[in-house]
């Protein structure tokens, strides 16, 4: 196929093409995309694609598009586009690098406008803020009038079936709430209120009137510091009594619910275990992914109901995070994290070969070529990409090849930084060098999926191997070379 019937093929394509060139500029176009904005080619080219991108979209589109150019990962993303109109459309925009006979890289990308689909989930969302609106207040006053009519009648079996209305009401209206706090949440409007409040007193209150709605279980309180804590009082508690439901929901043959409040390196962690019937690990792949990726806000999590989604959503809001430790059979453990104080490296000590503070340790050595590094406790993108800038400066500066990467001392997740990690972190330690990596899991099933998400990229020159057992990590790093 000759030049002049590829561009006939591309022109006749009804979703906008373009191609980019390495540094990421449009080099050139079909002729739909001339026909929706209303431009000649080389007009279009000149402006560049930034010109028709709604300035909201602008900054997110940018640092993508850049992330992508950087790390040749696939470009996936969506914007709204200026047509010759004057009206904004909606586009989602998917970007391959490729690279051409003389080995320079090139980007093509294919536009395709989702205005519809978007209009669509706008009018679903609609939809269920207005229902949930409507549904509350005849809810609340039938809710209202049974708990009447629980105060005057006597007979005892007509009480029971009232009672057990009630109860039902309550799920009914729980789960009103939960529609309508995800309708707010997927529009950006729900609304925080932050305080300084008496967390342990706040604990202590929650697990009190929860014992009475739930007698089937005995909720133990094991721990709850004595703390003052900034944030919003009633979606924490909502947060908590989440975590607490769902313990009881899914231990149905247990009897016990235990709740722990502690602080862990200037951080809240609260954790709500069950001895239920436990979650199974490839469960937990979905919840981890469903949980960290933006484009599955709107779904709910397989058999864990609304409540989880939103409740993630509130301690994000927070600047923390929350985790599921679980085994099959035997229960789970529900955890999240908030930060009492802004990220603060406490530097113990340092040199050319050294490095300690309280999130990590790096020690090179020379003779073997290998740096070995410990992590600490609990991880954030702040905390990742701090050690991990440390880790691209002592790999380079010492000359080092192989690197023992040691986790078991990791708590939780860190997963906000694992894209970081993928596209920006791995390639910068192989050009520094980086030929051979010994990743040792933490126990935490969390902090694991991180890991693998964080070398979902391919990496040309190091090879990244993940271990369970320190000893056998050490043993391989110790004969590659």
């Amino acid at each position: 196929m000759n030049q002049n019937s590829s561009q006939i093929t591309i022109d006749a394509i009804p979703q906008q093409v373009w191609v980019a060139n390495q540094d990421g500029r449009i080099v050139d176009i079909n002729a739909k995309v001339s026909i929706d904005f209303g431009l000649k080619k080389h007009e279009i080219i000149e402006k560049g694609w930034a010109s028709f991108v709604h300035p909201q979209d602008l900054e997110d589109s940018l640092d993508i598009w850049h992330s992508s150019i950087n790390s040749g990962k696939e470009y996936v993303n969506e914007f709204r586009l200026l047509f010759a109109d004057g009206h904004y459309y909606w586009h989602l925009a998917r970007a391959t690098c490729s690279v051409d006979q003389e080995g320079k890289a090139f980007w093509v990308g294919i536009n395709t406008n989702i205005s519809e689909q978007k209009q669509n989930e706008f009018i679903k969302e609609e939809f269920i803020s207005v229902a949930s609106h409507e549904l509350k207040t005849p809810l609340t006053t039938i809710k209202g009038y049974n708990q009447l009519l629980s105060r005057v009648i006597k007979d005892p079996s007509s009480l029971s079936y009232l009672n057990r209305s009630l109860e039902q009401l309550g799920r009914l209206e729980k789960l009103v709430g939960d529609l309508m706090d995800v309708s707010k949440i997927n529009a950006g409007k729900m609304s925080f209120s932050y305080e300084k409040f008496d967390f342990s007193e706040s604990l202590q209150n929650i697990v009190s009137g929860l014992q009475y709605i739930y007698p089937s279980h005995n909720i133990i309180l094991r721990s709850a510091s004595d703390l003052y804590i900034s944030g919003d009082k009633f979606r924490i508690e909502q947060v908590i009594q989440n975590f607490i439901s769902n313990a009881v929901k899914y231990s149905p043959k247990a009897t016990e619910i235990e709740v722990n409040a502690k602080t862990e390196m200037s951080n809240l962690v609260v954790s709500v275990q069950d001895f239920g019937i436990g979650i199974k690990r490839e469960a937990l792949n979905k919840l981890f992914e469903r949980y960290y990726r933006a484009d599955n806000a709107a779904t709910k999590f397989e058999g864990l109901g609304l409540g989880l989604y939103i409740s993630a959503d509130i301690i994000k809001r927070h600047g923390g995070s929350f985790w599921i430790e679980s085994e099959l059979g035997k229960g789970s453990t529900f955890f999240f994290k908030i930060p009492l104080q802004p990220f603060h490296v406490v530097q113990v000590e340092s040199r050319g070969d050294y490095y300690k503070d309280n999130y990590l340790e790096i020690s090179c050595n020379n003779t073997e070529r290998t740096m070995y590094v410990d992590w600490y406790g609990h991880q954030d993108m702040y905390s990742v990409q701090h050690g991990g800038k440390l880790m691209i400066d002592y790999l380079s500066r010492n000359n080092c090849s192989k690197v023992f990467n040691d986790n078991r001392k990791v708590l939780g997740t860190w997963s906000e930084a694992s894209d970081w990690a993928a596209e920006v972190w791995l390639p910068k330690m192989e050009k520094a060098g980086l030929l051979y990596f010994a990743w040792i899991f933490s126990e935490s099933i969390f902090s694991q999926l991180s890991a693998i998400k964080s070398v979902e990229n391919e990496h040309k020159n190091a090879e990244i191997r993940f271990f369970s057992d320190a000893a056998e990590a050490s043993k391989w790093i110790l004969q590659v070379s």
